[in-house]
């Protein structure tokens, strides 16, 4: 369970503190982002919202048992049909038109219009393959997001979120695929993963209960804290230079360590936007805060513990579910008989004549043996393989002939039947034979 400090949940009297910050005085922000020009702010601006309106699947409902693809063909006849997928079991068409001007004319003329006597349902279909990625550099461009998405899957809709003051990215964008598998491919893939000094997170939004409002934050991370900074009422204090935070915390993980980061949220996401401004690399215990946008929807609480998992995800990403075995544990693994036979085959039976007619060494035994250690896949679920220098110790590899050697001739029972001599106390006298065939019952 996580452990948390007390969080700030409501404005109270200011106490005497560090003075609140000035925009400009003392800030070193990680990115400088320069003016933008006006014509610029608007084209940002207005492409990021006719990517967000561009909704252009419609479902169908209420067809009849026996429509054909025709039928709902001409049904859409003055529209530019880009996919139709007819089930007739249960009567739906799913469709997809060239824009959202098509798709919102469709809906108008034809919901609750009759087909055969049977009234339709004409509606946009709910997506389930809508991500935002959020703690993206705020210097990245809309083409360079796309790059960064686009390898998992064919996209249906792809933006960045802009600053209707400034027209800079606020640091997280929305992309939604043409099928959910593709965007679950890119969550496994982009949660946690580091983008220059960054660590993206990365979850799932209902696009139904998405909207343009809902598209701006109100909620802040603070990073590049001391990981020793504990001062809650001092971090709300320096981030109330606008307002004061309704939600304020900082993070700490399962073993109860600080992670160095905070979370804040704010009554609007106007209010968020002027702290983030004011507050973005100022100098707070010793270090330049980064103050970043949070992803849009959850609260701060929630924001903060999916945060606190997404960097506990980043730091074991590469890591496997197991640690990697040390070379003393590969050793030890060797007493098991069926790991010698199975990994040392060659070894047992070195004693063999090559090629050439002549007797092999160990060490060459121990080369045509060992691939199963050296030639290994990459990292598995279960970690990177290890990295032993086996094959390079001659020393190691005939002392592990011998140990193969001693533990077969150990095991190897003798030719009247008795036990391996590994199984008998020192000195104990051998077992009587077991019984001969003739000495066998009658029955």
């Amino acid at each position: 369970k996580m452990a948390a400090a007390l969080s700030v949940t409501a404005p109270g009297p200011e106490a005497a503190g560090p003075e609140a910050p000035v925009p400009g005085l003392g800030r070193a922000p990680e990115e400088a982002l320069p003016p933008l020009d006006p014509a610029e702010v608007r084209s940002r601006l207005a492409r990021s919202a006719r990517q967000f309106r561009n909704r252009r699947k419609l479902l169908i409902r209420g067809l009849p048992a026996d429509v054909s693809n025709q039928e709902v063909h001409d049904l859409l006849s003055d529209y530019k049909l880009k996919y139709c997928f007819v089930d007739k079991c249960k009567g739906t068409a799913f469709v997809t038109l060239l824009n959202r001007d098509q798709a919102e004319a469709a809906i108008a003329k034809l919901h609750r219009s009759r087909l055969r006597e049977r009234e339709l349902s004409v509606q946009l279909q709910s997506t389930d393959a809508l991500l935002c990625i959020a703690n993206l550099p705020q210097l990245l461009t809309q083409q360079q997001f796309e790059e960064l998405v686009r390898p998992f899957g064919n996209l249906e809709r792809c933006f960045l979120v802009y600053s209707p003051k400034t027209g800079h990215s606020k640091g997280y964008g929305f992309v939604e695929y043409m099928k959910k598998d593709a965007a679950a491919r890119a969550k496994l893939e982009l949660l946690g993963k580091q983008l220059g000094t960054r660590t993206l997170y990365v979850h799932w939004m209902d696009a139904n209960h998405l909207t343009a409002e809902l598209l701006h934050s109100k909620c802040l991370c603070v990073d590049k804290l001391p990981h020793s900074y504990s001062d809650l009422e001092e971090l709300r204090r320096v981030f109330s230079a606008a307002g004061a935070p309704a939600f304020c915390q900082l993070a700490y993980g399962q073993d109860g360590q600080l992670k160095g980061f905070a979370v804040l949220e704010y009554e609007s996401p106007e209010l968020a936007e002027l702290v983030q401004e004011a507050t973005d690399g100022f100098p707070l215990a010793g270090n330049h805060v980064r103050v970043s946008f949070c992803a849009p929807g959850p609260p701060g609480r929630s924001m903060l513990a999916a945060l606190t998992a997404a960097q506990a995800m980043a730091l074991n990403r590469g890591k496997g579910l197991l640690p990697e075995p040390s070379l003393l544990q590969i050793l030890s693994s060797l007493g098991n008989p069926a790991s010698l036979q199975l990994l040392l085959a060659p070894l047992l039976h070195s004693g063999k004549q090559g090629k050439e007619g002549a007797p092999r060494s160990a060490a060459a035994a121990w080369q045509q043996a060992i691939p199963c250690l050296w030639n290994v896949p990459p990292a598995g679920i279960l970690g990177a393989a290890p990295s032993v220098p086996l094959v390079s110790n001659p020393a190691l590899a005939t002392a592990l002939l011998q140990l193969v050697l001693q533990h077969q001739s150990q095991q190897r029972p003798g030719i009247l039947g008795e036990p391996p001599l590994s199984s008998r106390p020192r000195g104990a006298p051998a077992q009587p034979p077991g019984p001969i065939l003739s000495e066998l019952p009658s029955g």
